[in-house]
Protein backbone atom coordinates (compact mmCIF):
# COMPACT_ATOMS: atom_id res chain seq x y z
CA UNK A 1 0.00 0.00 0.00
CA UNK A 2 1.47 3.39 -0.95
CA UNK A 3 -0.17 7.33 -0.02
CA UNK A 4 1.41 10.54 -0.44
CA UNK A 5 2.01 12.21 3.05
CA UNK A 6 2.96 15.63 1.37
CA UNK A 7 4.10 17.57 -0.95
CA UNK A 8 6.57 20.36 -1.01
CA UNK A 9 6.97 19.66 2.68
CA UNK A 10 8.02 22.79 4.82
CA UNK A 11 8.86 24.63 1.77
CA UNK A 12 11.43 22.80 0.66
CA UNK A 13 10.40 21.00 -2.59
CA UNK A 14 10.53 17.44 -2.06
CA UNK A 15 7.60 14.64 -2.42
CA UNK A 16 7.00 12.57 -0.03
CA UNK A 17 5.38 9.09 -0.29
CA UNK A 18 4.76 6.80 3.07
CA UNK A 19 5.08 3.02 1.62
CA UNK A 20 3.03 0.87 4.50
CA UNK A 21 2.51 -2.50 5.01
CA UNK A 22 -0.95 -3.69 3.41
CA UNK A 23 -2.10 -5.51 7.08
CA UNK A 24 -0.48 -3.29 10.27
CA UNK A 25 -0.90 -0.42 8.31
CA UNK A 26 2.95 0.33 9.83
CA UNK A 27 5.06 2.74 7.62
CA UNK A 28 8.03 0.76 5.67
CA UNK A 29 9.84 2.94 3.57
CA UNK A 30 10.29 6.73 3.46
CA UNK A 31 10.72 7.99 -0.05
CA UNK A 32 11.80 11.13 -0.97
CA UNK A 33 12.10 13.10 -4.01
CA UNK A 34 12.75 16.41 -6.13
CA UNK A 35 13.61 18.35 -9.62
CA UNK A 36 14.35 21.86 -7.44
CA UNK A 37 17.68 22.91 -6.45
CA UNK A 38 16.78 23.46 -3.21
CA UNK A 39 15.08 19.85 -2.58
CA UNK A 40 17.82 18.33 -4.32
CA UNK A 41 20.12 19.60 -1.66
CA UNK A 42 17.99 18.48 1.09
CA UNK A 43 18.56 14.83 -0.33
CA UNK A 44 22.15 15.24 -0.42
CA UNK A 45 22.01 16.80 3.24
CA UNK A 46 20.16 13.70 4.38
CA UNK A 47 22.50 11.23 3.15
CA UNK A 48 25.49 12.87 4.22
CA UNK A 49 23.58 13.20 7.63
CA UNK A 50 22.45 9.60 7.43
CA UNK A 51 25.94 8.45 7.23
CA UNK A 52 27.68 10.38 9.87
CA UNK A 53 24.68 9.38 12.46
CA UNK A 54 25.47 6.11 11.14
CA UNK A 55 28.99 6.11 12.66
CA UNK A 56 28.08 7.17 15.74
CA UNK A 57 24.76 5.37 16.04
CA UNK A 58 23.90 1.93 17.15
CA UNK A 59 20.51 1.85 15.55
CA UNK A 60 21.06 2.50 11.92
CA UNK A 61 18.97 4.02 9.87
CA UNK A 62 18.92 2.28 5.89
CA UNK A 63 18.54 3.90 2.62
CA UNK A 64 19.56 3.57 -0.78
CA UNK A 65 19.83 6.88 -3.01
CA UNK A 66 17.82 5.35 -6.00
CA UNK A 67 18.21 8.33 -8.36
CA UNK A 68 21.09 10.57 -8.86
CA UNK A 69 20.94 12.82 -11.66
CA UNK A 70 21.90 16.75 -12.04
CA UNK A 71 17.80 17.40 -12.38
CA UNK A 72 16.38 14.53 -10.31
CA UNK A 73 17.10 12.85 -6.76
CA UNK A 74 15.35 10.68 -4.90
CA UNK A 75 16.14 8.45 -1.62
CA UNK A 76 14.32 5.40 -0.19
CA UNK A 77 14.76 5.26 3.53
CA UNK A 78 13.67 2.41 5.92
CA UNK A 79 11.26 2.58 8.23
CA UNK A 80 12.50 1.49 11.62
CA UNK A 81 10.22 -0.87 13.11
CA UNK A 82 8.52 0.10 16.76
CA UNK A 83 9.62 3.56 17.13
CA UNK A 84 7.05 5.96 18.00
CA UNK A 85 6.87 10.10 18.61
CA UNK A 86 5.75 12.23 21.17
CA UNK A 87 2.63 14.38 21.13
CA UNK A 88 3.91 17.64 21.80
CA UNK A 89 0.08 18.27 23.85
CA UNK A 90 1.79 15.58 26.15
CA UNK A 91 2.25 16.59 29.74
CA UNK A 92 5.47 17.46 30.83
CA UNK A 93 5.75 15.27 33.85
CA UNK A 94 5.90 12.83 31.07
CA UNK A 95 7.68 14.23 28.77
CA UNK A 96 10.41 15.05 30.58
CA UNK A 97 11.66 11.59 30.58
CA UNK A 98 11.82 11.40 26.54
CA UNK A 99 13.76 15.01 27.10
CA UNK A 100 16.43 13.44 29.30
CA UNK A 101 16.78 10.26 26.90
CA UNK A 102 17.20 13.07 23.88
CA UNK A 103 19.83 14.86 26.12
CA UNK A 104 21.45 11.57 27.18
CA UNK A 105 21.51 10.30 23.45
CA UNK A 106 23.02 13.14 21.79
CA UNK A 107 25.51 13.45 24.31
CA UNK A 108 26.19 9.81 22.97
CA UNK A 109 26.44 10.66 19.64
CA UNK A 110 28.43 13.90 19.92
CA UNK A 111 31.13 12.89 21.96
CA UNK A 112 34.16 13.04 19.83
CA UNK A 113 33.07 17.18 20.15
CA UNK A 114 33.44 17.08 23.86
CA UNK A 115 34.62 20.54 24.80
CA UNK A 116 34.89 21.89 20.78
CA UNK A 117 32.96 25.11 20.10
CA UNK A 118 31.44 24.22 16.84
CA UNK A 119 30.13 20.69 16.07
CA UNK A 120 28.23 18.81 13.38
CA UNK A 121 24.95 19.56 13.95
CA UNK A 122 20.77 18.22 13.10
CA UNK A 123 19.10 21.36 12.52
CA UNK A 124 15.38 20.02 13.78
CA UNK A 125 15.88 17.84 16.83
CA UNK A 126 11.75 17.93 17.39
CA UNK A 127 10.44 15.53 19.52
CA UNK A 128 7.43 15.74 17.28
CA UNK A 129 8.65 14.04 14.59
CA UNK A 130 12.52 13.78 14.27
CA UNK A 131 13.54 11.95 17.45
CA UNK A 132 11.72 9.06 18.05
CA UNK A 133 11.69 5.95 20.33
CA UNK A 134 10.90 2.54 21.65
CA UNK A 135 10.08 0.67 24.16
CA UNK A 136 13.53 -0.33 25.33
CA UNK A 137 14.02 3.42 25.91
CA UNK A 138 16.22 3.65 22.86
CA UNK A 139 16.30 6.66 20.62
CA UNK A 140 16.59 7.38 16.76
CA UNK A 141 17.58 11.07 15.13
CA UNK A 142 15.72 11.18 11.90
CA UNK A 143 14.85 13.45 9.38
CA UNK A 144 18.73 15.12 8.17
CA UNK A 145 17.67 17.61 5.49
CA UNK A 146 19.68 20.31 7.31
CA UNK A 147 23.21 18.65 8.04
CA UNK A 148 25.95 20.35 7.16
CA UNK A 149 29.35 19.01 9.08
CA UNK A 150 30.76 21.83 7.35
CA UNK A 151 29.12 24.79 8.91
CA UNK A 152 30.15 26.33 11.84
CA UNK A 153 27.24 25.61 14.88
CA UNK A 154 27.81 26.48 18.14
CA UNK A 155 28.18 22.64 19.82
CA UNK A 156 25.05 21.43 22.17
CA UNK A 157 23.09 24.23 19.90
CA UNK A 158 20.48 21.29 18.71
CA UNK A 159 19.58 20.32 22.15
CA UNK A 160 19.09 23.65 23.30
CA UNK A 161 16.28 24.01 20.82
CA UNK A 162 14.77 20.81 21.41
CA UNK A 163 14.09 22.16 25.07
CA UNK A 164 13.05 25.39 24.24
CA UNK A 165 10.52 24.09 21.75
CA UNK A 166 8.84 22.13 24.88
CA UNK A 167 9.16 25.38 26.73
CA UNK A 168 7.21 26.50 23.93
CA UNK A 169 4.26 24.63 23.95
CA UNK A 170 4.47 24.48 27.83
CA UNK A 171 3.91 28.77 27.24
CA UNK A 172 1.30 28.51 24.93
CA UNK A 173 -0.50 25.71 27.24
CA UNK A 174 0.00 27.47 30.45
CA UNK A 175 0.66 30.65 29.29
CA UNK A 176 4.00 30.88 31.75
CA UNK A 177 6.82 28.35 32.71
CA UNK A 178 5.81 26.21 35.79
CA UNK A 179 8.52 25.80 38.85
CA UNK A 180 9.25 22.46 38.08
CA UNK A 181 9.51 22.18 34.25
CA UNK A 182 12.02 25.45 34.53
CA UNK A 183 14.06 23.04 37.33
CA UNK A 184 13.88 20.55 34.90
CA UNK A 185 15.16 22.48 31.54
CA UNK A 186 18.10 24.19 33.45
CA UNK A 187 19.13 20.60 34.84
CA UNK A 188 19.16 19.47 31.26
CA UNK A 189 21.38 22.53 30.27
CA UNK A 190 23.65 21.62 32.79
CA UNK A 191 23.69 18.10 32.28
CA UNK A 192 24.93 19.10 28.78
CA UNK A 193 27.55 21.63 30.32
CA UNK A 194 28.62 19.16 32.35
CA UNK A 195 29.11 16.55 29.32
CA UNK A 196 31.31 19.19 27.86
CA UNK A 197 29.10 19.25 24.61
CA UNK A 198 27.35 22.69 25.40
CA UNK A 199 29.88 25.33 23.54
CA UNK A 200 31.44 28.25 25.36
CA UNK A 201 30.11 30.66 22.71
CA UNK A 202 26.57 29.51 24.65
CA UNK A 203 27.33 30.03 28.17
CA UNK A 204 26.44 33.52 28.25
CA UNK A 205 22.44 34.16 28.09
CA UNK A 206 22.19 30.88 26.26
CA UNK A 207 18.91 30.94 24.83
CA UNK A 208 19.51 34.68 23.53
CA UNK A 209 22.65 33.26 21.96
CA UNK A 210 21.36 30.19 20.46
CA UNK A 211 18.51 32.34 18.79
CA UNK A 212 20.66 35.06 17.34
CA UNK A 213 23.33 31.96 15.81
CA UNK A 214 20.02 30.53 14.48
CA UNK A 215 18.89 33.94 12.93
CA UNK A 216 22.62 34.70 11.82
CA UNK A 217 22.32 31.73 9.54
CA UNK A 218 18.40 30.92 8.16
CA UNK A 219 20.13 29.76 5.12
CA UNK A 220 20.86 26.69 6.60
CA UNK A 221 16.94 25.69 6.40
CA UNK A 222 16.46 26.66 3.40
CA UNK A 223 13.58 28.84 4.28
CA UNK A 224 12.16 26.48 7.08
CA UNK A 225 13.57 28.20 9.69
CA UNK A 226 10.33 30.16 10.85
CA UNK A 227 8.87 27.03 11.49
CA UNK A 228 11.24 26.18 14.47
CA UNK A 229 8.78 26.91 17.71
CA UNK A 230 11.80 28.29 19.45
CA UNK A 231 11.84 31.31 17.13
CA UNK A 232 7.91 31.98 18.67
CA UNK A 233 9.20 32.63 22.27
CA UNK A 234 9.16 35.85 23.74
CA UNK A 235 11.42 38.41 24.29
CA UNK A 236 10.28 38.18 28.12
CA UNK A 237 10.57 34.23 27.83
CA UNK A 238 13.92 34.49 26.84
CA UNK A 239 15.31 36.55 29.84
CA UNK A 240 13.74 34.49 32.04
CA UNK A 241 14.95 31.18 31.23
CA UNK A 242 18.32 32.97 30.54
CA UNK A 243 18.51 34.40 33.98
CA UNK A 244 17.75 30.89 35.63
CA UNK A 245 20.34 29.02 33.54
CA UNK A 246 23.04 32.11 34.77
CA UNK A 247 22.88 30.91 38.44
CA UNK A 248 24.11 26.96 37.79
CA UNK A 249 26.50 27.94 34.22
Amino acid sequence: MKYIKSVHRHGSKIFLLVVKNDKSLEPTNIIKASTSINGIKSIISECEGINWYNNQSINKIKYNLEKKIKTYYRINIKANSGFFNINPNTDYSKIKKYLDLTVNHYIKIWQNYKGNKYAPFHGDLSLVGNVMFNTKDEVLFVDWEQFDVNVKMPTGLDIVMTLMENIYYEVTRFKKIKKNVMEHFVNSINNLNDAKLLSPLLFHNTISSTLNFVNSNVDIWKGQHLKLPALKLSKNIVQEIDNAISKVI
